[in-house]
């Protein structure tokens, strides 16, 4: 498992924050409760998201349907937010019910069709604009066209989209639900991701808007528990040209997985730059 991770400052800031309580980036997260189950009957997996740099321990909530707590500042995220799941048949679900808390947000997805579901939350394109104020300090304003200070210098407008997803599966994976929507960056390759085991090598690939990703990029793996470790043991994945890696988990668990890239936008338009960031959870069992 691994993914796509394009080591630029100012990008994952742009994709991490939307509110300017955050002075630096933050990861995201989702966190089910079981990634594979089986049985004749439906099934329930309850999956938590949070905003936070221990990964799988929650900070803030992510994620709300207007029945949690006052998420504050979060609320215009929250409000953009797109709650998607795609069930086994391709069936698209949009109204599944996330409630916030003080430090997580949580959701119960329903299985009712054998095979793989995948689970997003899909932020959609944020307008900023990064600039350089006249003392030389970086600087941005949120909004389409926002007011700047004067004097300011390296102007670039920008947008920022991200995706935080996570797949479930019901009795035997299956392929349908993986399959790429052919918006921002996406996972794809000759692993399934609810198929990971100790000492197997993942052969994944990463698309971008639906075709293989060229642009020159990392992928970021980082096992969870970090809270639990002097280190957080970033492995970090060349891609090769043709958008695919490799990566042979050493033990068993949780696995997130960041991926961005960017694209600039031919002049005259709305914006120099577009920022693409995907978040993904991956569970990890032992032989």
């Amino acid at each position: 498992m691994k993914l796509v991770f394009k080591n630029i400052a100012t990008l994952l800031c742009a994709s991490s924050l939307m509110m300017p309580v955050f002075t630096q980036a933050h990861e995201r997260f989702m966190l089910p409760s079981h990634t594979q189950l089986s049985g004749d009957k439906a099934q329930s997996v309850s999956i938590i998201s949070s905003i936070s740099n221990d990964i799988f321990h929650p900070d803030r909530p992510f994620g709300d349907s207007d029945t949690g707590a006052d998420v504050g500042d979060l609320k215009t995220l929250f409000d953009m937010l797109e709650h998607r799941v795609i069930s086994p048949d391709l069936t698209l679900t949009t109204d599944t019910r996330w409630q916030a808390f003080s430090r997580l947000s949580v959701a119960d997805i329903k299985l009712t069709k054998s095979g793989t579901y995948r689970v997003s939350l899909v932020q959609p394109d944020v307008h900023m604009t990064t600039f350089k104020k006249d003392d030389g300090t970086h600087s941005r304003r949120f909004g389409k066209h926002p007011s700047l200070p004067d004097n300011v210098t390296d102007v670039v407008r920008r947008t920022t989209m991200s995706r935080v997803e996570t797949f479930v599966t019901l009795n035997e994976p299956s392929n349908a639900a993986v399959k790429p929507t052919g918006v921002g960056v996406e996972l794809s390759g000759d692993t399934h991701p609810n198929d990971l085991f100790v000492g197997e090598a993942a052969q994944f690939k990463l698309l971008f808007n639906g075709k293989t990703l060229k642009t020159p990029a990392k992928v970021k793996v980082i096992k969870g528990g970090t809270r639990h470790r002097n280190e957080r043991n970033e492995l970090n994945i060349d891609v090769a040209n043709d958008g695919s890696f490799s990566f042979t988990p050493q033990s068993a668990g949780f696995y997130f997985l960041a991926a961005s890239t960017m694209e600039n936008i031919e002049q005259p338009a709305e914006m120099d730059v577009k920022h693409y960031s995907l978040y993904l959870t991956l569970e990890v069992f032992p032989q």
